[in-house]
C-alpha cells in the first residue's frame, strides 16, 4: 500500500476517484470473480442463478438505495445511508439471519460479500489518503450536500436513469422476498 500511496500522493481527490472508481459492471465483476472461484473450487461447478442474482444485487445495493434517495433529496448525497456503517451492518446482519433461517446461508454470504466489495471500492480513495470519511458514520456525523454525482451526466440524466432502474430492481427483490416468505411460512401476502 505505501507504494500505491506514493504514486497517488500528487493527485487530487477527484483525480483519485476517476482513476480508481468502478462502475456498476466492474463492481459486480470484482465481487463475482472471488465468489465464482470459491464455488468452482469448492463444488466443481459454476455459481447458480440465485447466487449470480444476490451477488449482483449485493454489489449494487448501496447505490440502488442511496442514489434515488439523493435524487429525491432525502439524503445529503449518494454515499450515505447504505454506504454508512450504522445502516450497512444491520442490513448485513438481517440478510445473514434470514439466509440462515431459510437454509440459504451461502446466498446470504454472497450478498454480504458483494455489499462489502462495493463499500470498500467506494471508499478506497479516501482510505488511500489516510482519512476516514465522516460519511461512513452518517447519520451520526454532519455531511455537507453533494454538488451532484460526478457520473450523473448532463442534467443528472444518468442519476435519473439509475434511480428508475433501482426502483424497478428493488421492487422485484421486494416481490421475490414476499413470495419467499409466503411460501416458507404459508401466509398469503
Amino acid at each position: 500500500m505505501p507504494i500505491l500511496k506514493y504514486f497517488l500522493s500528487d493527485l487530487t481527490y477527484s483525480e483519485k476517484v476517476a482513476l480508481i472508481a468502478l462502475g456498476p459492471v466492474e463492481t459486480f465483476l470484482l465481487a463475482l470473480l472471488p465468489v465464482s472461484g470459491y464455488v468452482f473450487f469448492r463444488y466443481r461447478r459454476l455459481p447458480t442463478r440465485p447466487m449470480l442474482f444476490v451477488v449482483f444485487v449485493g454489489s449494487q445495493f448501496p447505490d440502488l438505495v442511496d442514489k434515488p434517495l439523493e435524487l429525491a433529496r432525502v439524503v445529503p448525497w449518494g454515499r450515505v445511508g447504505m454506504h454508512s456503517l450504522p445502516f450497512a451492518i444491520p442490513v448485513a446482519v438481517l440478510v445473514l439471519m434470514y439466509a440462515r433461517t431459510t437454509d440459504r446461508t451461502h446466498l446470504g454470504v454472497g450478498f454480504v460479500f458483494a455489499y462489502t466489495v462495493h463499500w470498500l471500492t467506494d471508499w478506497t480513495p479516501k482510505f488511500l489518503e489516510g482519512t476516514i470519511p465522516p460519511s461512513i458514520f452518517w447519520p451520526f456525523t454532519t455531511i455537507s450536500k453533494s454538488p451532484g454525482a460526478w457520473w450523473g451526466g448532463p442534467g443528472q440524466i444518468f442519476l435519473i436513469l439509475w434511480s428508475i432502474f433501482s426502483v424497478i430492481l428493488l421492487g422485484l427483490v421486494f416481490v421475490l422476498l414476499l413470495k419467499d416468505i409466503s411460501q416458507r411460512y404459508g401466509h398469503r401476502i
